[in-house]
């Protein structure tokens, strides 16, 4: 099978989250992080706009998401702890695996792009380790739970987040910081 023939526009949409995951890395950067889930947001669009989706394009979604939103962020929160790096990262891995075996109208376990989000945020809001530390270890903790958490497809709440990812990069993390606490805990609450 070519891969330039089964490939789809909206695979050169995840392509791009995967590029600014590892432009995160190689710049030091992580505001490109927030760039990546946009990608990531917009991939899942298009396939469904254009019909495009694929198996392909579900498998280079996942690795895209590990390369962006687990080891992308776990770089940066190895500044912080290098075990707590490692937990969120292998975490994230098992959330990813996991979602890809399992046919669920929810979420189960926190997506690794909320993670990401709000790690991210965190390590702009906190300068205390130990903050940093007890947050990455909760979303380690939920990426692997067994915890249901909505699939939001509304595009009020899309442009909500996507006015909160600009106001981020922009350094004022805290409304996206907020919209992923209250999305935890609003899934938390919910919880059958």
């Amino acid at each position: 099978m070519e891969i330039l023939k089964i490939i789809t526009i909206s695979d050169l949409v995840t392509i791009l989250n995967l590029t600014f995951g590892l432009l995160a890395i190689y710049f030091n950067e992580p505001n490109f992080i927030y760039i990546a889930v946009i990608f990531d947001a917009l991939d899942g669009y298009v396939a469904r706009k254009t019909k495009t989706v694929t198996e392909f394009g579900k498998e280079l979604d996942s690795l895209s998401d590990i390369v962006s939103f687990g080891v992308a962020t776990s770089y940066f929160l190895a500044k912080v702890s290098i075990f707590i790096a490692i937990i969120y990262c292998i975490a994230g891995s098992l959330r990813l695996a996991r979602f890809n075996i399992v046919n669920s109208k929810d979420f189960i376990g926190l997506p690794i792009p909320a993670g990401s989000l709000f790690i991210i945020a965190s390590l702009q809001l906190f300068k205390n380790p130990h903050i940093i530390i007890f947050l990455s270890l909760l979303v380690s903790y939920l990426m692997v739970s067994d915890i249901k958490f909505k699939k939001v497809r509304d595009l009020r709440v899309g442009l909500l987040v996507f006015i909160s990812i600009i106001l981020a990069i922009l350094n004022h993390p805290e409304p996206i910081f907020i919209i992923i606490l209250l999305y935890i805990g609003y899934s938390l609450y919910r919880r059958e």
